[in-house]
């Protein structure tokens, strides 16, 4: 019989959807074997478990400490080693194991590091993210003392590479009118050499940028959601030719798009080109985060296609889109789920294919995005306010907003609907901020709007400052 005695642990570690924190002060060896234990008390009938974990130096020690508990506990494992996020998730889902743990910091820099959990439902084929109330009972087992008897015979654990595998299953879900000149930036993260392969399968010619794994991130840190980290990979397409760049965040569950003229495809557009693909092959609703444009919302009225708000999460919009029984999700900040298609996961490479296949059948991909309908829309504001305040800063906010009558969608945070535009103050799921956006009609109804905002956000208490303002160019 062993005793574990209860550990204390930083809570701000446990976010909505995941777990979070610096290594090692917040999220040691120790800390994440802790952590384990709860997951295998917490889901008894888990008796194989898929594991992988991203280039950042601390992954691999974390993940050995994960491993131990599992093998120790009679569990077995399928370790795929360094991976991507698509080859963790098509491992669990394709082949139906009972659960399993990622071990990433994904876009976060520095001594960032983090799990992302998942495990099969009783009498379901496929395996979710664990949802906030899981990890609180997680928490609450890593914080109490109790025993554990060592199992009498011990897991075992089997080295995997799911590339093949995977390449074959993708690529057969993917049709290119034309090969295509593209070009990769890995960002020195998980997804490596893996989409070059791929593409290459299919005819295309791929250049790669920071292909090379390396997890203190030399050339830019690994958030292809702010234009700042995509710079190379801009001036690389329009020096090559490329008819498309794509760009990876560290664990590969988010892709961003450069077009033929070396110009960032915003999260809007890219959402609305995938919901135009899927619609057309699949009647059904879309699910779509608070963030979205009202361009986007608009064109799927005309279409008569329902749309539904999900919290900005991509497992709250996975969670979304089996409850409504959607065609395709997303996120602007890149992540898209196909679950017609595919799984329903955030595979961000499944997803680059489906770009490219869009690319492949347009003769001058910047041309289609000119065309596309859009409103003016600022940036996404990130503002600093701790973890035990940003939430419940922004629900007294919430109820403020509602209090002087304006029409608001509280799915998450407040998106604040008005006659030529919409204000929206959130908290972020996984980081200490509060984030906000504004779109207008015209670039002065944007104007107008983060100006009258801004003021009301910030005498409200969110910490607005100049800074912000000269981000917005106001």
């Amino acid at each position: 019989m062993i005793i574990y005695r209860a550990m204390k642990v930083n809570p701000s570690i446990f976010r909505a959807y995941d777990i979070r924190g610096r290594y090692p002060e917040e999220l040691s060896e120790e800390v994440v074997s802790y952590i384990a234990r709860a997951y295998l008390k917490l889901y008894p009938h888990v008796k194989t478990l898929v594991l992988a974990y991203d280039t950042r130096p601390s992954s691999p020690l974390l993940a050995q400490a994960i491993r131990d508990v599992f093998v120790v506990s009679g569990k077995n494992v399928i370790d795929l080693g360094l991976a991507p996020d698509p080859l963790f998730y098509f491992t669990l889902l394709h082949h139906k194991y009972d659960g399993g743990i990622m071990v990433s910091g994904s876009h976060n820099i520095g001594s960032f590091n983090g799990l992302s959990m998942s495990v099969k439902r009783k009498g379901d084929d496929f395996a979710y993210d664990v949802i906030a109330k899981e990890l609180d009972s997680i928490q609450d087992l890593v914080n109490k003392e109790e025993m554990i008897t060592q199992a009498s015979i011990l897991g075992k654990v089997k080295k995997r590479d799911a590339t093949d595998e995977y390449m074959k299953h993708v690529s057969s879900r993917v049709y290119l009118e034309r090969q295509l000149s593209v070009i990769i930036d890995s960002g020195n993260g998980a997804m490596g050499f893996l989409p070059e392969k791929i593409f290459e399968s299919l005819g295309c010619r791929v250049k790669t940028l920071y292909g090379e794994y390396d997890g203190t991130f030399p050339n830019h840190p690994p958030d292809p959601y702010q234009e700042e980290n995509l710079k190379d990979l801009k001036e690389a397409v329009v020096k090559e030719g490329a008819d498309i760049g794509l760009a990876y965040d560290a664990d590969g569950d988010r892709v961003a798009i450069i077009d033929n003229k070396g110009r960032v495809v915003s999260g809007d557009f890219a959402m609305l080109m995938l919901a135009y693909q899927a619609i057309k092959k699949h009647k059904g609703p879309v699910v779509h985060d608070v963030r979205v444009s009202k361009a986007f919302l608009d064109e799927m009225r005309k279409l008569k296609v329902p749309t539904y708000f999900s919290v900005s999460h991509h497992n709250a919009v996975i969670r979304k889109i089996e409850e409504v029984g959607a065609v395709f999700g997303g996120e602007i900040t890149l992540h898209f789920i196909f679950p017609k298609e595919y799984y329903p996961v955030d595979d961000a490479l499944f997803a680059s294919l489906k770009l490219a296949e869009i690319v492949s059948f347009k003769k001058d991909f910047a041309k289609y995005v000119d065309a596309l309908p859009h409103y003016q829309a600022s940036p996404e504001l990130f503002i600093e306010v701790s973890d035990d305040v940003k939430f419940g800063l922004v629900s007294k906010l919430v109820i403020h907003l509602k209090k002087e009558g304006y029409s608001i969608i509280d799915v998450d945070g407040a998106r604040i609907q008005l006659k030529k535009g919409w204000a929206l103050v959130r908290a972020a799921n996984t980081s200490p901020h509060i984030k906000c956006r504004f779109e207008g009609d015209t670039k002065e109804d944007l104007e107008e709007i983060e100006r009258e905002f801004l003021v009301l956000f910030k005498n409200f208490g969110v910490p607005i400052t100049q800074e912000h303002y000269d981000e917005l160019g106001l």
